[in-house]
């Protein structure tokens, strides 16, 4: 979702004190502990413990901190939601865990010219992967290209619990810039899938927010998108040929209005690149 630059120096702008953080307990042993901007799902068990996203070493050793209010026992694995900086930096500050991501995150990771992303990835899975941990089922889900192409739900079915990252917000419009390297069909699967799995608590990396209600009225937004730009692709396929849709994004960026989610953060001056990055997702394929 961020440029490389961006994602770096905003997770730097971001790192608080860690009296900031807030810290919610989920289910008896799950917690969701949020601050410097990121949310990391946070699994207690009697071996250890498990945690998503670390984001950056500062961050890190803060949520270390936080960590050692809830137990004395070591972080024994870090699962990535995806392949960005801002997510996957820190994990050195947690010496011997396990290291699990998608896959497509090695390939990005060979490219890293800053020096956040891991040094070492231990695991990797294709399509889904389930295993226990403190005797929950995790599974995490690759759904394909989205947010990056390693993009990943984590999902605890016994707990109604699913995490994710950069693929909505709570009734704001993701700034436009932000979205350069989003697949929004990817997205669009990607929400229905976590709506399907019926959660009743839904963690999102770049929120407090833990509502199912947020998740819902995303995917109905991403849908009505979707519609919207779909319909204005074909039809002008069939009045003025294939040739035309590209020379028409721009000014379809202006034209096409979703006003019943006006009250929406951004919605005034970023609308616009949504409707561009679903027009290039449907008829470019990304």
């Amino acid at each position: 979702m961020y440029s490389i630059i961006i994602r770096v120096l905003a997770a730097a702008l971001m790192i608080g004190d860690a009296a900031a953080a807030e810290v919610t307990e989920l289910k008896q042993g799950a917690y969701a502990i949020s601050e410097a901007g990121v949310t990391s799902l946070v699994l207690l068990s009697e071996d250890g413990v498990l945690i998503t996203d670390p984001a950056t070493p500062e961050r890190a050793k803060a949520l270390q901190a936080e960590i050692a209010k809830l137990t004395s026992r070591p972080v024994t694995r870090i699962v990535l939601s995806h392949e960005h900086l801002d997510h996957v930096g820190g994990t050195e500050a947690f010496p011997g865990a396990e290291v699990i991501c998608h896959i497509s995150c090695k390939a990005v990771f060979d490219l890293d010219v800053t020096g956040a992303a891991p040094k070492k990835v231990h695991a990797v899975f294709d399509d889904r992967h389930s295993f226990q941990f403190g005797g929950r089922k995790v599974t995490l889900i690759h759904v394909g290209p989205a947010d990056g192409f390693a993009s990943t739900i984590i999902h605890l079915p016994e707990d109604g619990i699913v995490y994710s990252a950069d693929l909505y917000a709570d009734r704001y419009i993701i700034p436009g810039v932000w979205m350069d390297n989003d697949n929004y069909l990817g997205v669009r699967k990607a929400l229905k899938l976590m709506q399907d799995l019926k959660p009743q608590i839904a963690v999102n990396a770049h929120s407090t927010s833990t509502s199912v209600q947020a998740l819902q009225e995303n995917v109905t937004f991403v849908e009505d998108l979707f519609q919207l730009v779909s319909a204005q692709i074909n039809k002008t396929i069939t009045t003025k040929g294939p040739g035309a849709v590209m020379d028409n994004i721009p000014h379809w960026s202006q034209e096409l209005k979703l006003d019943q989610y006006k009250d929406w953060s951004n919605y005034a001056t970023e609308f616009p690149a949504h409707v561009r990055r679903m027009a290039l997702s449907i008829y470019h394929g990304g």
